[in-house]
Order: C-alpha cells, then structure tokens, then sequence
C-alpha cells in the first residue's frame, strides 16, 4: 500500500505531467503542430477528392536476336528478331470519377501515350483482359501518339494498352489533361503517400518538440 507521502508525491507528479502537456499544447510550438497537422489532413482530404490520374508502365523483351529461339514472333505478317512490349497502365487514383466528356479535347491536350518515334512502334492494341470490363474504351492513333477514350474512369478503374516496339526505350509515358486534372504522372500508392507524409511531418515534430524541452530545461 502507499503512504500517505507516496500518494502526494504521485498526485504532484500527474499534476505536473499533465500541467507540462497542457504548457507545451498552449505553447507557440504546439500551437504550430496543431495548425500545421490540420493544414496536411485538409490538403490530403482536398488532394483525394477530386480525379487523380497515375500511369504505370511495364516492358518485357518478347523475343531477342541474341539468344537461340525456337519461336518466331510476327506482327501484321512481318516476322521480328527483336520486339519489345510495353504494357502501359492508366489508373484513376482519386474519389471522383472522370467523365470521358471533361477531358481536352485532340488538338488540345487530350489523355494520350506518347511514344518517342526512336521506338519504333509496330503494334498496339487495348488490353481487354486487364482493362476494367465496365469501361467502354478505344484506342485511336494521332501522329505518334495514342488517344485513350473512354467513357468514365471511375477511382480504382485501370485502362491498359500494349505496344509492340523494335527498339529499348524509357520514354513511353501518358500526357494530358481534363477537368480538375492538370496533369498525370507516374503512379503512386495511397499507401506511400501517407506515408511520406507521416514520416516528413514526424521528423518535423519531433526537431520541434527537442527545442522545445531544450528551452524548457535551459530556463530551469
């Protein structure tokens, strides 16, 4: 059992602990967490509730002059030593679905796959069995790109093509623009994201709240 000093001193200990906790949130530096932690979560909820348009891109050599094949590829009748496929992956990463009806239109900034004509494109095709079945899609060829229509793309919804090609290239991406998406860039998790976020935002918590006890002590 604790004696009556022992109860006094855990009263004075919780009392001081919870006073300190209550300083430091009053304080300037808690006063900026907070604001700063509310700032991120309003922009993350901001940054997810609109379309957000990711690509993702995936290149395998399909046959190569190099090795001893005993199978031949052959594209339009035309038989190839060397051929790659590039499997390019359109995903709407946001909470709201984009309409077909909202992005630019060609001659504008319409949603295509640039392919760098070093590539030298020979085929391309839209990928029916990893394409979501409930989007209407087509692939329409416009100079060296293609145009992906498609009727909605709804979050979590993927548009895929392939696309054959004679030569190794890095360059194959996805442009464009529609309403609400001013740009489309290369994929990223909802996962990572967060997770950048969390670990950026600690880092930053935690040099704060050193400086702080730091002061705290010095004045002591």
């Amino acid at each position: 059992m604790f004696t009556h000093r022992e109860k006094k001193e855990e009263k004075r200990f919780f009392r001081t602990l919870f006073g300190d906790i209550w300083d430091f949130w009053t304080s300037p530096t808690g006063a900026f967490i907070l604001a700063v932690s509310a700032m991120a979560l309003g922009y993350y909820q901001f940054y997810i509730s609109r379309p957000i348009l990711r690509y993702q891109t995936n290149t395998v050599k399909l046959i190569s002059s190099n090795n001893t094949n005993e199978y031949a590829v052959d594209v339009k009748g035309k038989k190839y030593k060397d051929l790659y496929l590039t499997k390019v992956y359109l995903y709407n990463q946001g909470e709201q679905a984009l309409s077909g009806t909202d992005v630019s239109h060609v001659g504008h900034d319409p949603i295509r796959i640039e392919v760098p004509k070093e590539a030298m494109m020979q085929h391309y095709n839209l990928d029916n069995d990893e394409t979501t079945n409930a989007i209407t899609a087509k692939v329409v060829p416009y100079g060296e790109d293609l145009i992906l229509n498609f009727d909605f793309l709804n979050p979590d919804y993927q548009y895929v093509v392939n696309i054959l090609h004679e030569k190794p290239t890095d360059g194959i991406k996805v442009a464009g623009s529609a309403l609400n998406v001013n740009e489309i860039t290369k994929a990223i998790s909802d996962r990572e994201l967060k997770s950048w976020l969390v670990w950026g935002l600690g880092a930053l918590y935690l040099l704060l709240i050193i400086r702080y006890v730091l002061k705290k002590l010095a004045k002591h």
